[in-house]
């Protein structure tokens, strides 16, 4: 028998050897241990314990995303800046928020477009050449202010008359200021005053200018037989009277001031009278309206050049071959503009 002492002792024994084995196997008693130094699991650590169709790869997908996303951006950029030769993509400051269906016309030429950038928003028939009529009259007055002065005087002989022998304001043998029949040019689209003008400088070398002057520009499938846009020979596509406006605009403004006048007064420098004027453009006056020209022949129907402001931007508006002066037609095209870009 052992001794109260010695049981004692080999209680402490026993008692000392299994404390020492729970530290050496510490997975005896069935349950996990947790190392104090390893770091608490991640998001990412517990994800990849679950099954395979629910786990991606979020470093590769964020990778891959980002590769697409930058190289679609690339390849815009690169076609804005570096379009190809059979395609220009040009930016315009309108943007479209409405799908509004445009106006439907027969068989008319139309176009509206940006007339800064030239981008076109809407448009048919717009590369067809077709008679200009008196829209002749704009390019035929960027060569007058240019090679003549306002005070210029000229007399009006019997030769200018010829083109246009219902000429209603001037007279054979009456002398007017070049501002003056710039006004009537423009304003109530006097044949006579082109013809005058023209004359003036010089018939063939007129012509020989405008048309050079429509090549410089780019107006490709332009041509000018006359100065005042009478014959059927005068032709241009929307396309093309795009870039015209588009110079008007830019460097001679006050064709457009003068497009935007509704009525003024002239004087025969002779007699001294003053003979009122009145423009045929009901646009003239408005409030939204820059400047603009009318055309109307018995081949080319009603033509109309105009250019508009919305929101401190120019837009230009034109229709060809229409059955009579389109400003009903220009006036929905504005609209459908107005309705569908901000």
């Amino acid at each position: 028998m052992l001794k109260n002492h010695e049981k004692f002792i080999f209680l402490f024994v026993v008692i000392g050897a299994i404390f020492f084995a729970r530290l050496v196997y510490p997975n005896l008693s069935g349950v996990p241990a947790v190392a104090k130094n390893d770091p608490p699991q991640t998001a990412d650590a517990q994800a990849s314990t679950e099954p395979p169709t629910l786990v991606l790869p979020q470093t590769s997908v964020g990778d891959t995303a980002t590769g697409a996303m930058v190289s679609a951006e690339n390849a815009v950029t690169s076609t804005i800046t570096n379009p190809s030769p059979s395609t220009t993509l040009i930016n315009s400051v309108f943007s479209k928020t409405e799908t509004t269906p445009l106006p439907i016309f027969t068989n008319e030429s139309y176009m509206v477009a940006d007339l800064t950038t030239g981008a076109v928003l809407a448009g048919s028939n717009d590369a067809s050449r077709w008679p200009t009529a008196s829209l002749t009259k704009l390019m035929t007055a960027t060569l007058v202010l240019d090679q003549l002065t306002p005070t210029t005087t000229i007399t009006i002989t019997p030769q200018m008359f010829a083109a246009d022998p219902t000429e209603q304001t001037l007279v054979i043998g009456g002398t007017y200021t070049v501002e003056d029949l710039l006004h009537l040019l423009l304003m109530p689209s006097s044949n006579v005053a082109a013809q005058a003008m023209a004359d003036y400088i010089g018939q063939a070398q007129f012509m020989n200018e405008m048309n050079a002057r429509a090549t410089a520009w780019g107006m490709t499938d332009t041509y000018f037989a006359d100065p005042s846009g009478i014959s059927a020979a005068n032709e241009s596509t929307a396309n093309d009277l795009l870039i015209l406006a588009q110079h008007v605009y830019a460097d001679y403004p006050e064709i457009l001031a003068l497009t935007d006048t509704p009525a003024t007064t002239i004087t025969e420098l002779n007699s001294g009278k003053k003979i009122a004027v009145k423009s045929i453009n009901v646009f003239a006056g408005e409030s939204a309206f820059i400047g603009g020209k009318t055309g109307n022949t018995p081949q080319a129907g009603g033509n109309l050049l105009s250019i508009f402001d919305y929101e401190g931007h120019p837009v230009f508006i034109t229709i060809l071959g229409a059955p009579a002066l389109p400003f009903e037609d220009t006036s929905a095209l504005f609209l459908w503009f107005r309705t569908d870009y901000k």
